[in-house]
């Protein structure tokens, strides 16, 4: 439904603003003036209203060890996709009400929002914008749990919600300097029923997971053309988050760089900078003071080069590019100062809106870039492998990351909420979410391996991605390795029906004892497109959890049919 290219009279206004008056009554963020300040520009604004209406049976509806319950569980969605677009601003946004019937069979009804929106503002082309954000979704708090579908299990999670506005100003000083000004401000709601450290047995108990209010600012100011043999950039970047309750946690770092060429294949460079951090861990050693690396790189050809460092921070990097398709680089780091924070408080420029997909499926904006998450203390290393063919992706990633709680699960809102918020028959059953472990204001210490595949042919997609995530709590001590696969097949066997089959596994250990949780579940299903406005879904599901603590064992057989339908 296209509600018109040009506004005149405000006319075409009514209904989404009648829609996102009755969002905001529901307890969605304030957020509907963002994105419609461009009132002498044509725009395109599509309103789709939606439902899902969707039936499960589960021979283990508790998720029980031992005393099983079967039931039948039944869903009425009703939704909304806003998308307008203009020369000035693009705003996207999924809202779902998810109404069950006999969840964790209770012979009652709840209800859940869900939501997922993104706004980017042009006031003046080429250097000051605005982006905003919020999300509502419900967040597992134990791993005794599927993917966050609110049909399963009794009682384990808890609602989540985020909002998040960001300006930023991208300045041009002539030819002498460019620059990148940002701040970021975002609010974190955590609903009740968070507790901490559902699944661990250290003895120290730190407070639950907190409500918090985020805020960061970056500066950047890098050399212009007019810099022919010397480059420098000079940054500064500050992140803090005030919790309701325990203690607010800091991420600073300045820091300045100059490179000046010797010639095409060598340069030599200076790096120089301050940290400041503030924030309980293990050891105490936060990392704070000045820092200092001299060093050079070399750059024998366009497909090689490597660069060293030395200093109280210092570091190799080697970069090989032997053909266009193939990329690999790897750092090595050796840091008595800092967290490496030159991501701290950056967040990623939002994209565009896609183009209307399969029927029931909107195009997704841009996901919102890490926030606040940096680099460790001491010796780490990381690499990033990518190579690419016709029919295919692959790629290989280490990082290490200093990060909380709040920052994980708002960093994983768009991807939770963009499945959640759209629609079921399409994008699924999204893949087991690799838990936080539990939710607490603790600073993570994390070292995360990804690697993914996917490959594509005339009728079929294959995908697949392989995990390891291990994290220390940095007041507890307590540590968790999560380590997973999954994968997807996907084979359009008609021209209105596909098949699609997903395994998956996940081991997670936890706890002083070394407990141990495994996990795998296959699915597989069938998705017809009966009309333009109407799809269907049948889908067949196993899932076994084997655990160390007995109460987290279970098996579930689960059947599903849906109806998604716009107008």
């Amino acid at each position: 439904m296209d509600m018109g290219s040009m506004r005149t009279d405000g006319a075409c206004e009514l209904k989404p603003f009648a829609i996102l008056r009755f969002l905001q009554m529901r307890g969605i963020p304030f957020i509907y003036l963002i994105g419609f300040n461009d009132v002498a520009y044509p725009y395109s604004l599509t309103v789709t209203p939606t439902a899902t209406i969707q039936e499960t049976y589960s021979d283990n509806i508790n998720l029980s060890s031992d005393k099983k319950q079967n039931a039948f569980v039944t869903e009425l969605n009703p939704g909304v996709s806003i998308i307008r677009q203009s020369a000035r601003s693009m705003l996207n946004l999924n809202y779902r009400m998810q109404n069950i019937y006999n969840s964790g069979g209770n012979s009652g009804l709840k209800t859940f929002n869900q939501l997922q929106y993104n706004s980017h503002s042009i006031f003046i082309q080429n250097r000051l914008f605005l982006d905003s954000r919020s999300s509502i979704s419900q967040q597992n708090l134990n791993n005794n749990r599927l993917a966050n579908d609110n049909i399963s299990g009794a009682g384990n999670s808890t609602n989540v919600s985020t909002f998040g506005l960001s300006p930023y100003w991208t300045p041009h000083f002539s030819n002498f300097a460019n620059g990148n000004f940002r701040a970021n401000f975002d609010t974190f709601t955590v609903g009740s029923g968070a507790t901490a450290n559902q699944n661990t047995t250290s003895s120290i108990s730190p407070s639950a997971i907190s409500d918090s209010a985020n805020l960061s600012e970056v500066a950047q100011l890098t050399s212009g053309n007019y810099f022919k043999r010397i480059n420098w950039n000079l940054s500064f970047n500050n992140y803090d988050s005030i919790r309701n309750q325990g203690d607010n946690i800091k991420f600073q770092n300045s820091s300045g760089l100059i490179r000046t060429y010797i010639n095409k294949y060598f340069n030599v460079f200076a790096q120089g900078g301050y940290s400041n951090n503030t924030f309980q861990s293990v050891n105490n050693n936060q990392g704070n003071g000045v820092f200092y690396t001299l060093g050079g790189q070399w750059t024998p050809s366009q497909h090689y080069s490597i660069e060293a460092g030395a200093g109280n921070n210092s570091h190799v990097t080697v970069r090989v590019s032997p053909m266009q398709r193939l990329n690999w680089v790897t750092t090595y780091r050796d840091n008595s100062v800092g967290l490496n924070t030159s991501q701290v408080g950056q967040v990623g420029q939002v994209g565009q809106v896609g183009q209307v997909g399969q029927v029931g499926q909107v195009g997704q904006v841009g996901q919102v870039g890490q926030v606040g998450q940096v680099g460790q203390v001491g010796k780490t290393w990381e690499t990033a492998l990518t190579y690419q063919t016709r029919k295919s992706n692959w790629s290989i990633t280490h990082n290490n990351l200093t990060t909380t709680s709040q920052q994980i699960l708002l960093q994983d809102q768009n991807n939770l909420t963009n499945t959640q918020a759209t629609s079921p028959i399409i994008a699924q059953q999204p893949p087991r979410s690799i838990n936080n472990g539990y939710l607490s204001n603790e600073v993570i210490v994390q070292k995360i391996w990804n690697a993914s595949v996917s490959y594509m042919t005339g009728k079929s997609t294959v995908s697949a991605n392989a995990y390891s995530r291990d994290s220390v709590y940095q007041i507890s001590g307590s540590k968790q390795k999560a380590t997973g696969l999954n994968a997807t097949w996907n084979w359009k066997f008609a021209s209105q029906t596909s098949a699609y089959l997903r395994p998956q596994w996940q081991q997670t250990e936890y706890g002083d004892a070394n407990n141990k949780d495994q996990y795998y579940d296959i699915s597989v299903g069938l998705t017809r497109t009966i009309t333009p406005q109407m799809n269907g879904r049948l889908e067949i599901r196993h899932s076994d959890q084997s655990s160390d603590i007995e109460t987290n064992n279970y098996q579930e057989n689960r059947a599903t049919a849906s109806l998604f339908m716009r107008f």
